[in-house]
């Protein structure tokens, strides 16, 4: 499995891009509209996305990949904050357009898939927002990817103070993720990490 990220131009988040064939592609937050050139020039093709939550940094990039036929995929709870205030695009004063896009089906907590050859386990992981949800795949080394949206950060944690986000439900997220397997951590902004070194570092993740 190979994994290549798209970091934003401007304000937006990290695009990840998860392939097992060099073919066809899983995508997670695809933030921006270019996620398109990126997988023309590496010769991949969105078979589907994969949402850690709903909000407009997240989400600008989703209708160009549905309409070239991608499966829009969701935690179950974050499904109906798509069209409500709690994506945050009044908030911000970002265009509605970008996120006109339908969710082709929904992921339960401990959920696991198998896409594109690519198999993983969905979290739920609410107080970012009251649907968000991390996702963990283990590749063919046994090496563990945990991508983690606005979750957990190298060193902090998503905002809580956004429509349906909650402090005390987010760090019942942050135990559940404390408890899991050293991991490397994709994040929604700013650098990888990995659990083990936010166990050590990250102060809310070592008091939760």
């Amino acid at each position: 499995m190979q994994i290549h990220t798209l970091y934003p131009r401007g304000f937006g988040a990290n695009t990840y891009i998860l392939t097992a064939d060099n073919k066809t592609a899983i995508v997670i937050d695809p933030s921006q509209p270019r996620i398109v050139d990126e997988l023309s020039r590496l010769g991949l093709t969105a078979s589907y996305v994969l949402l850690t939550h709903c909000h407009f940094d997240h989400v600008g990039g989703v209708s160009a990949l549905q309409e070239q036929g991608a499966k829009v995929l969701c935690s179950a709870l974050e499904k109906p904050l798509i069209s409500a205030p709690a994506n945050v695009f009044s908030l911000f004063g970002a265009p509605w357009a970008p996120f006109q896009y339908t969710v082709d089906e929904t992921l339960s907590d401990g959920e696991e898939r198998t896409l594109c050859g690519v198999t993983f386990k969905t979290l739920y992981t609410p107080g970012h927002t009251a649907g968000g949800a991390c996702y963990l795949t283990v590749d063919e080394k046994g090496e563990r990817h945990l991508f983690t949206g606005d979750t957990l950060f190298a060193g902090s944690i998503g905002r809580t103070d956004l429509p349906t986000g909650d402090m005390a439900t987010l760090r019942a997220s942050l135990r559940k993720l404390s408890c899991l397997e050293d991991a490397a951590v994709y994040p929604g902004h700013e650098e990888k990490t990995s659990l083990s070194a936010e166990k050590k570092t990250n102060p809310f993740l070592k008091d939760a």
